[in-house]
This record gives C-alpha cells, structure tokens and sequence, in this order.
C-alpha cells in the first residue's frame, strides 16, 4: 500500500513538473531537458528530495533571469527609459516599450492586444534604512504590507522555495489597490527573489509566474502580470541606502467602469508611489526609535510608536474605499459599519487641491464631521515622515465643540501623505481617554476610532478640457444603529449615506472655488 501511495504522489509530482518545464521554456526561450523522474529512484529518495532538487529550479531559473532584467533595468538610462516632466516640474521615468524589446528576451510573453495596458516606471531615492533592514522587511510579508499600506490591500506566502546561503525565494500572493474603486484591484501571484548583486548593493525582485500552481491563463482570479519588478538597493556611508524602484505591469484595459480610473491608473500602480511609502514609513520607523524627535518633542518611544500605530490602522481602514457592509473590527465602535466613497473628477492640479485642503482641514473644521465654535485647530504633537515637510505626517489636533453649555475638547487623529504619485488626507475623531492612552503610550489598538478621509490621484489625461485635473475620492464611515450581524440595512440609512456624501463633496467644492 505504501508503494502505491508513493507511486500515485510520483505521477501527481511528473504532472506538475511538465507544467513547471514548459513554464520555464517559455520564459528562458530554450529547451530544458527534463530530469529523470523515474519511479524507483523518486520511491527510494521521497517527495521531499523530489522537491529540493526538481520542483525548486525552474522556479531558480526564472528569478535569476528576472533579477539580471532588474539589474539592467536599474543601471540603464538612454534610450530605454524616457524622461517626463510631471507635475510640479518633477521628473518620472517610463519606460521605452519598444527598446525594451529589442534589448530583452521579455520573462512574460509582451501581449499584442489593443485591449491591454502595459507601462513601467522607475524612480530613484534615499531611504533612511540600510539595506539588510530593507531586504528583510521586503521579505516578510506582514512588514512588506505594513511599509506599503496603502498599496496593498490583501497578500499571502504561498510556498518558501529556497532560503539558504544568502538566497532567498518565495511564491506569493498580492491585491494591489489604488486609493478609489474606479480603478480595480490588481491580483497578482508571483515569485520573489532577492539576494546580493554586488558589494554593498542588494537587490529584490518579483516577477508573475504562469501557468503553474494552478494558474491558467483563463483565471479569473489574477487580472495583472507583473514583470520583473522590484528595487536595487545600495548602502550609503550615513547609514541610508539609495533605492532604485522599478514597476512593471500589464493588465486589461477592459476591467475599467468608468474612464476616470484609466487616466489615474499610472500613477496609482507607478514605481513613484511605491518609493514614496517606502520612504515615509523608514523614516517613521527612525523617528520612532530615536531618542529625540527636536520636530514633535517627543522623547518617549512607546509614546511615538502607540500614535503612529493608531495611525496606521485609521489609514488601512479609510484605504478600502469601495462601499461595503461589514461588521465591526477591533478598535472600531460596536455594531455594523457602513463604508461609503464617491469619486470624481477635479479641474485643478492635484498637488494644489491638496495643499489647499491640507491647510483648509487643519484650520479649522468645516470639511470635517466637527462643527466648531472656534474656527481653529490647534496641533499638540506630530510625528514628521518627510523630514520637517508638512505634507507628510501624523498630527494630534485639538478643537473645541459647544455641547449644552460647555465647550469640550474634541481630539482628532490625522494623517497625510503627499508626493508626486497622489496625496491623501485621513482623520478621525478620538475620545479623551483614546488620546491619554496614546500619551502614555500603552497599546492602542483597542482605542475605538471610525476615520474617514480623502484621496487625489493626479490624471495623465484632463478632463472636460482643463489645463490640469485629478480624480478626487472622498470616503467616510457611519455607525448604524443595527446590532453586530444585523445587514439588513434600511431605506432610510441609505438616503441619509447618499445626502451626506452629496453634501460633503459640495462643500469641499465650494471651498475651492471660493479659495
């Protein structure tokens, strides 16, 4: 009975090896020969030595052949990647589709379809990391989501294929999201490789993998190919490193709704954003392990670190901007939590809208839920993540409410992050006792928070004729009054969602136009 056990699992292992050849011929663009699979030599050495000296090296083979693409990718300049003025006269990087070809033997097949968007980016940087803190946090995948948490929306580690003599190569699994529903979410399985590509210098790659682990091309479950994409990452003698990111993707211009999240899609999934939530979060990070922030004042690390915890789950919250039903999450009110967004599109430059919102929002409370006597926020403490820029940061503010007779303090939690890709502004009112358990610096995952907030996602194309435009996302949450599993929401709630969405967005319009 053993043997016909083993046998049976040696005809399962023969299958997934011919789909694991013939991925892997493809990619190289050369015959493999296949190694002997024989029953009687795979019946005395087991499934185990089957899969470290079979199931791993096509797999080896793809990740090295995508880590050498990155290498080039990173290191070349003209005519491959072509230089554009952005916003605010910064530059961005995109790549020559058409060099690309003629220099590489492409990993993935570059599909022809009219149908199919395909562009990749590359941004450069100094993050305040070394590069043995960044590789290892890029290959955990709990960090890796913390570092990009308004990227990814929901990831997994499939299969560890090698972790050994300074190598290391995972499956895994990813939903890329940008910050409005317009624009679908990516879902992506790929491998990730990293290892040192020089001295001082490493380097991370991913790359889709086709047609393996139950992957056909007519899932419907992944809708995005990513080719090799990923950083270079090299120490800097202050201690930093120098980042190289590139993005490179293809996916179906079809899965779009509207054309508003065609003209921002680039942006959202472009190689900019991804460096810019590297280099806020490092520096978080810094800033929190410090001793003394001479920004904020603030000596106390677990005081440092309970705020910008808090932070990071009201961002992850405001983050799924679809509109869902849900019950409620720890460290939100008790009950079912109603999620609503709208997005649509603004005639102004993206970097303006925001700074004008920044400023209009921590000056006083007419965009927020708070409806404030005094016309002024005052800030307690903040925690920078761009070294001293407003733009990029987590602050306490403080303003005062009528309430009977009495005016009370109402503290308000806020985070905003801003750089060439898109900006985003979330907040959320917090009780007193929430605040002093921040403070004091206990935990404060349990601190009862419902954020809402704004997204801008500049446009590579403007809208009804406009010099300059960008899709705006506004997103709020609303406690129902139903008990926890109670969906059945009424009529009345709905229309109440539909006029205070309405309502929010014509004052934040009216803000505008009056300046």
């Amino acid at each position: 009975m053993e043997e016909s056990r083993l046998r049976l699992q040696i005809q399962l292992l023969r299958d997934e090896l011919n789909k694991t050849t013939t991925l892997a011929q493809r990619c190289l663009g050369r015959q493999i020969t296949p190694l002997d699979l024989s029953n009687s030599a795979l019946i005395g050495q087991g499934h185990s030595n089957y899969h470290n000296s079979i199931g791993k090296l096509p797999f080896l083979d793809l990740a090295e052949k995508a880590m050498n693409e990155l290498t080039i990718l990173v290191n070349v300049n003209n005519p491959l990647w072509i230089e554009i003025v952005g916003e605010g006269g910064g530059v961005m990087e995109s790549l020559n589709l058409g060099e690309y070809v003629k220099l590489f033997s492409p990993c993935l097949e570059i599909k022809s379809d009219n149908n199919s968007t395909h562009y990749a980016t590359r941004a450069s940087g100094i993050i305040a990391a070394n590069s043995s803190t960044i590789l290892r946090a890029l290959m955990d995948e709990n960090q890796w989501s913390y570092l990009f948490q308004t990227i990814i929306g929901t990831s997994a580690l499939i299969d560890i294929i090698q972790e050994d003599n300074g190598t290391n190569l995972k499956m895994m699994y990813a939903e890329l999201q940008a910050l409005s529903s317009l624009i679908p979410v990516r879902k992506v399985k790929f491998i990730r490789f990293s290892r040192q590509v020089a001295e001082g210098v490493w380097g991370m790659v991913d790359v889709s993998v086709e047609n393996s682990h139950d992957i056909s091309e007519t899932n419907p479950i992944i809708n995005c190919r990513r080719f090799p994409s990923g950083c270079i990452v090299q120490d800097m003698p202050n201690g930093g490193s120098k980042v190289t990111w590139v993005e490179h993707l293809d996916f179906e211009e079809n899965e779009f709704n509207h054309p508003l999240g065609v003209m921002c899609c680039s942006s959202s999934f472009g190689a900019q954003r991804w460096l810019g939530s590297l280099k806020r979060q490092c520096l978080c990070l810094a800033i929190i392990t410090s001793p003394l922030d001479r920004i904020s004042g603030m000596v106390n690390q677990s005081r440092k670190r309970s705020m910008a915890n808090m932070a990071h789950r009201m961002v992850v919250q405001v983050g799924e901007t679809m509109a869902t039903i849900r019950n409620n999450n720890p460290g939100e009110p008790t009950g079912v939590v109603l999620s609503a967004s709208k997005s649509f599109c603004m005639p102004i430059s993206h970097q303006s809208l925001f700074n004008f919102l920044s400023h209009k929002h921590t000056r006083d409370g007419e965009l927020m839920e708070v409806h404030s006597p005094l016309p002024i926020m005052r800030e307690l403490v903040r925690i920078d993540k761009n070294n001293g820029d407003h733009l990029n940061r987590v602050s306490f503010l403080v303003t005062k409410v009528l309430h009977g007779n009495n005016k009370n303090s109402v503290p308000i939690l806020q985070e905003t992050q801003s750089d060439g890709s898109g900006s985003l502004l979330v907040y959320a009112q917090v009780t007193l006792e929430g605040m002093q358990t921040v403070m004091e610096g206990r935990d404060s995952s349990l601190v009862e928070i419902l954020p809402s907030g704004f997204s801008i996602i500049p446009s590579t194309k403007v809208c009804e004729n406009d010099d300059d435009s960008c899709m705006m996302t506004v997103a709020f949450q609303l406690l129902t009054e139903n008990s926890p599993g109670n969906m059945n929401i009424p009529r009345q709630t709905i229309e109440y969602i539909n006029n205070l969405m309405s309502s929010r967005i014509q004052r934040i319009k009216s803000a505008i136009y009056r300046g």
